[in-house]
């Protein structure tokens, strides 16, 4: 079903009270719960709502589409990997390893791994390819997220006396890939591999071929 193109004040704009902010943690769990049990298109309004303990209009004074809503879970589950990862990339009061291989298992042994979150993010990047206005939507929060990873990059290699020869974007772009399409191999022959294993192979062999000491 399509999403209307025009522009609207998303949940992120408005400033949150407390009882709002409890009220939309209280949809984004129901939400998840759903989505991962119906899936994105399976769910509706009214169900989330029910899961909640909210009418629709509790919904709709918070979100103005499924659409919205499952960008702000996009951005919740976005926040908590973001979060692990710098805190496994800069530990309090230890230096950081030279070795590349080591800084690289040690960042991506921290990424929490939720077969729930895959199966709902992966089905709502399908409805966003067979929808344009979805699409631009879930393309713009992916970049924000995306922009963040590789300031991080960057500042990490930089303490290690590391810069890059490539754009920091692009090579997050390129290790959103192969994150992606390992998790998905892993889940679909787990007897074989786990999650991390196809990124942490080939991470620190992309990483040395773009780096180079600053």
């Amino acid at each position: 079903m399509g999403q209307s193109a025009e522009p609207t004040e998303t949940s992120a704009e408005r400033p949150l009270s407390r009882k709002r902010r409890q009220t939309q943690t209280r949809l984004l769990d129901a939400a998840l719960d759903a989505f991962a049990e119906r899936g994105f298109q399976g769910t509706s309004v009214e169900e989330i709502c029910e899961r909640a303990g909210f009418s629709r209009g509790a919904f709709y004074s918070n979100y103005s589409s499924k659409t919205e809503l499952f960008i702000a879970l996009y951005h919740r589950q976005s926040e908590t990997i973001l979060g692990a990862l710098a805190k496994r990339a800069s530990p309090s009061g230890q230096p950081v390893p030279h070795d590349l291989e080591t800084v690289v298992r040690q960042i991506l042994a921290a990424v929490p791994h939720d077969r729930r979150w895959y199966l709902i993010n992966t089905e709502f990047a399908l409805h966003a390819v067979r929808n344009p206005s979805a699409a631009a939507t879930f393309a713009a929060a992916r970049g924000r997220v995306r922009t963040i990873f590789a300031e991080s990059l960057t500042e990490v290699l930089g303490r290690m006396d590391l810069e890059l020869t490539v754009p920091a974007e692009d090579l997050a772009r390129w290790l959103w890939a192969m994150s992606e399409g390992g998790t998905a191999q892993s889940y679909m022959e787990p007897q074989r591999l786990a999650p991390n294993d196809l990124i942490m192979q080939v991470a620190p062999l992309l990483l040395g071929a773009v780096t180079k000491p600053s």
